[in-house]
C-alpha cells in the first residue's frame, strides 16, 4: 500500500509538472504574442507579427485555391514593407532588378548601343547610333526605321514594349533585326554586349555657343562632359548652354565630379541624415568656367540635376532659365541583403552651397519661361542663347 502511495504521488507530481511547464509555456506565448492577440498594431520584428505572417502563410498553403509560388510571394511581402513607408523613392529590389539598376547607374547597360523614338507616322526610328557598339558595327544608322526585333513586327508597338523586347535577350546571345533604309529592307544579326550610356551630347550653336545636353548624372557622366566640353573649347567655343530639361537626376557623385569642372573652390552640396550628421562635397576651384553660362531646366529637372543648378545658382558663375524644377531634395542610399535583393532608402537632406533646402519647392530660375508643348520652336534656348549674347 505504501508502495502504491508513492507510486501515485510520483505520477502525479510528474503530471503536475508537465502542466505547469505547458501553463508557462501557453503564458510565455501570450505574453510575447499579447498585441497580436487583442489586435494591437505591431513592429514587424515583434514575435506576434511574425505569428500574424505565419497564420497567413498557413491559411494559403491551407484553404488557397491556386499554385503558390514561395518565392514570389516573399519578394512581395519585403516589397510591401518598404512600401508601407509611404516614402515614393524608397524601394525594393529583387535580384535581378538591382543587377540592372546598379549597371544603369554606372553608365552601362546590356544591348546594342542605339536609341529609338517614334515618328509621326507612327514608325520605330533609329534616332541614335552610338560608336563602337553592335549596332555601329552591324551598320545600322540614324534614320534608319525598325520593322522586326527576330520574326516579331514592331511596327505597332511603343518603343518602351520595344525596348523590353530586345533586352529580353542576354549578354552574350545574339538579336535579329530587320530594318528598312529608304527603298530598301535588310536583315542584321549582333550580339547582345555590356555597352556604355550615353548621358552627355554636345554641339556647336550659332555666334560660338556650346550646347551640352545631360540627361543624366551616371558614373560616366562626368567623363562624357570632360570630352564635350574640351571638344568645343577647341572649336573656341565663347559661351555655354548646358541642357538639364528633364533630367531625373542620377548619382551624386556623378554629378559633383562634373560640377568640379566648372565651380570656383568651396562646397558643392552637403548632406544631413536623421541624426544630422552633415556629409560635404567640395570642388577645388582649379579650372572654373571662365565664359557666360546658361543652365536650362524645367519641372522635370530632379534630384541630381537640382544640385547641379543649385550651385550654380549659389555661386553665381551662370543664369538659370526655364521652369521651377521638380524639388527632390533628398539623397537614397541602397542596401543589399544577404539573401539576394537591396532595399533603396531615403537616408538625408540635402541642402545647395548656401545652405537652402529645395525638398517640396525646386529651385526658382533666374528666367522664368514656359515652354508650350504646342511650341514651334524651342523658346528656352532661344532665350538662354539671348541672354548669352547679351553678356
Amino acid at each position: 500500500m505504501d508502495d502504491n502511495k508513492k507510486s501515485y504521488s510520483g505520477l502525479k507530481g510528474f503530471l503536475l509538472g508537465i502542466l505547469f511547464t505547458i501553463g508557462m509555456m501557453c503564458a510565455l506565448f501570450l505574453v510575447k504574442n499579447w498585441d497580436y492577440v487583442i489586435g494591437k498594431e505591431m513592429n514587424p520584428t515583434e514575435f506576434g507579427a511574425k505569428a500574424k505572417i505565419a497564420d497567413i502563410y498557413r491559411m494559403i498553403d491551407e484553404v488557397y485555391l491556386g499554385e503558390v509560388d514561395d518565392e514570389e510571394l516573399t519578394e512581395y511581402m519585403c516589397a510591401g514593407l518598404v512600401a508601407g513607408l509611404g516614402d515614393k523613392y524608397s524601394t525594393y529590389y529583387t535580384q535581378e532588378q538591382f543587377e540592372k539598376i546598379m549597371q544603369s547607374a554606372n553608365g552601362h547597360y546590356s544591348g546594342i548601343g542605339v536609341g529609338i523614338i517614334k515618328n509621326e507616322e507612327g514608325d520605330i526610328v533609329i534616332e541614335a547610333c552610338y560608336e563602337n557598339t553592335p549596332a555601329a558595327k552591324a551598320g545600322i544608322q540614324v534614320g534608319d526605321i525598325l520593322v522586326k526585333v527576330g520574326e516579331k513586327d514592331v511596327t505597332t508597338l511603343s518603343t518602351a514594349e520595344v525596348v523590353k523586347l530586345i533586352q529580353e535577350t542576354k549578354e552574350g546571345e545574339s538579336v535579329s533585326m530587320t530594318l528598312q533604309r529608304e527603298e530598301q529592307s535588310f536583315t542584321v544579326d549582333m550580339t547582345i554586349e555590356e555597352v556604355e550610356s550615353i548621358s552627355v551630347t554636345g554641339s556647336m550653336l550659332e555666334d560660338q555657343i556650346g550646347y551640352i545636353r545631360i540627361s543624366e548624372f551616371t558614373g560616366v557622366t562626368a567623363q562624357q562632359f570632360s570630352a564635350a566640353y574640351k571638344n568645343l573649347k577647341d572649336q573656341k567655343m565663347e559661351r555655354l548652354v548646358i541642357d538639364l530639361r528633364s533630367n531625373p537626376g542620377g548619382l551624386v557623385s556623378g554629378v559633383c565630379d562634373t560640377l568640379r569642372q566648372i565651380l570656383p573652390e568651396g562646397l558643392i552640396v552637403y548632406t544631413e541624415d536623421k541624426d544630422g550628421n552633415r556629409k560635404e562635397q567640395t570642388c577645388d576651384g582649379e579650372t572654373p568656367i571662365d565664359i557666360p553660362l546658361v543652365v536650362l531646366v524645367n519641372s522635370s529637372s530632379a534630384s541630381a540635376s537640382e544640385i547641379f543648378a543649385g550651385a550654380v545658382q549659389d555661386y553665381g558663375i551662370g543664369t538659370i532659365v526655364g521652369t521651377v524644377t521638380y524639388g527632390k531634395g533628398v539623397v537614397q542610399d541602397t542596401f543589399r541583403l544577404r539573401n539576394g535583393g537591396a532595399v533603396k532608402l531615403t537616408v538625408s537632406h540635402y541642402f545647395t552651397p548656401k545652405g537652402n533646402n529645395i525638398n517640396g519647392k525646386g529651385i526658382t530660375p533666374d528666367v522664368e519661361i514656359d515652354l508650350p508643348e504646342d511650341a514651334a520652336e524651342d523658346v528656352q534656348l532661344i532665350k538662354a542663347q539671348e541672354i548669352l549674347k547679351q553678356q
